[in-house]
């Protein structure tokens, strides 16, 4: 699919690409100062909470109370102007950090990687409670961490813990359904925000059928509504939680609501061991994460297609796609292979994406997948309207080049995941430090 530039002209002076390349330093440098800066904030935060501890043992007070831990929370909340709550909070995140992920800790501390992405380790490494568990987690999460954004090394991050993880999944998918439930907190201005917690699967098909609600909506809507996206799909969920269906009916040509045919699309990955019976597995929601390989069997037993993916042993990158139902080969390809938009950094799903010729066809540009790739709309028409420009490797691998000469490399999400998993066949837990 080739996009027609919207606008004509726009071509940065040779002075601005060498200033906005000076801006980009600029900003990697302020990047990695603010990181070292949060490092040694979490390092005294967890001192603190140290100091705390050796209180409430030479005092003999017990955790109920914890009267030293709120004690000093509370001298870093008033200095800081900070709520107490969110500095205990924080005091918690950061022993766990500076005490259980040492390696992590230590490229923080050297400005190399983000807060999120520690936040992602931290998040998905912290269910490993065996010291070597967490080492081998640390060897192979974190060479990836350099490369990748915070939204991609946690998708990656927890399908590796899952991989590590003895307690199977399906246990602590159990365990955390216990905690489902919604929530509601009050905002400014007369606004509200509600929460919901459940199953992923669920929870990504809601905002899915309310995305495509939201789109139908927001393509046919009428003069003088100036409702964005997002506002329409907060109105419809709201109508449907309230009344069981939007209120708006689109009539489609054989005369039918188009929004009641609306069917949510989840895109989920199951292992042949698993779907069968043989093995357990994780399978894998895009955009998410592993799901329970007992919960992908029930969702397999209800789907109306099965499409079969053949992925290369050596490398996770994928052949080859077949399905039982006559579609679209190339689509079905892509979907599989790039999981999201492909532009570094985003995490719009593939079935709401765009394909995108990378030579453009008007070029000679074949209709290949070695030359095509998932990009969201607005990254789409940023690539026919600006120097951002696109190469395409092997693997499905893309060279993004910005208007300032600057490459990056990205690999689709199911290849890292691939290649992070499968580190943990070979890996030796006495093995040295990673090579970053």
């Amino acid at each position: 699919m080739t996009t027609r530039p919207h606008s004509t002209g726009w071509t940065p002076t040779l002075g601005e690409l060498a200033r906005t390349s000076e801006l980009v330093e600029g900003f990697l440098e302020d990047q990695a100062v603010i990181a070292r800066a949060q490092a040694r904030q979490a390092k005294r935060l967890a001192e603190a909470r140290a100091i705390a501890e050796a209180q409430m043992r030479r005092a003999g007070i017990g955790s109920e109370f914890e009267h030293p831990v709120r004690s000093m929370a509370a001298e870093f909340g008033v200095a800081a102007r900070i709520s107490d709550r969110t500095i205990r909070a924080r005091m918690e995140w950061s022993v766990d950090l500076v005490d259980g992920f040492p390696a992590t800790f230590a490229l923080f501390e050297e400005g190399r990687i983000s807060e999120g992405h520690v936040r992602a380790i931290v998040d998905a490494g912290s269910r490993l409670e065996d010291d070597d568990a967490r080492g081998e987690f640390e060897r192979i999460i974190l060479p990836r961490a350099v490369k990748t954004t915070p939204g991609q090394l946690g998708s990656v991050a927890r399908k590796l813990a899952d991989d590590i993880e003895p307690l199977p999944l399906e246990e602590r998918h159990e365990e955390a359904m216990a905690e489902r439930g919604t929530s509601v907190a009050p905002m400014p201005d007369g606004m509200a925000a509600f929460t919901l917690i459940g199953p992923a699967v669920t929870v990504y098909a809601m905002h899915d059928r309310a995305t495509q609600m939201a789109r139908t909506i927001y393509r046919t809507k009428a003069e003088g509504d100036v409702r964005t996206l997002d506002q329409i799909r907060a109105d419809v969920f709201a109508e449907i939680a309230l009344a069981g269906l939007p209120t708006a009916e689109l009539i489609d040509q054989q005369g039918g609501d188009a929004l009641t045919k609306i069917k949510a699309t989840v895109q989920v990955t199951v292992p042949w061991q698993s779907l069968t019976g043989v093995g357990d597995e994780s399978a894998f929601v895009a955009g998410y994460g592993p799901i329970p390989a007992e919960a992908a069997r029930r969702l397999a037993g209800e789907a109306a297609t099965w499409i079969r993916l053949f992925q290369d042993p050596d490398t996770g990158c994928l052949r080859t796609v077949d399905t039982y139902t006559p579609t679209k080969a190339q689509r079905r390809f892509l979907i599989a292979r790039d999981e999201h938009c492909r532009f570094p950094g985003c995490r719009q799903p593939a079935v709401r994406c765009e394909d995108d010729h990378t030579i453009p066809h008007s070029r000679g540009g074949p209709t290949d997948v070695r030359n095509l790739a998932n990009l969201c709309r607005a990254h789409h028409v940023l690539k026919h309207n600006s120097a951002w420009r696109f190469r395409h490797g092997p693997g499905g691998v893309l060279e993004v080049i910005s208007p300032t000469g600057r490459v990056v490399k990205h690999k689709p999400t199911p290849v890292v995941r691939f290649e992070a998993s499968s580190e943990i066949a070979r890996a030796d837990f006495g093995a040295g430090p990673p090579p970053f």
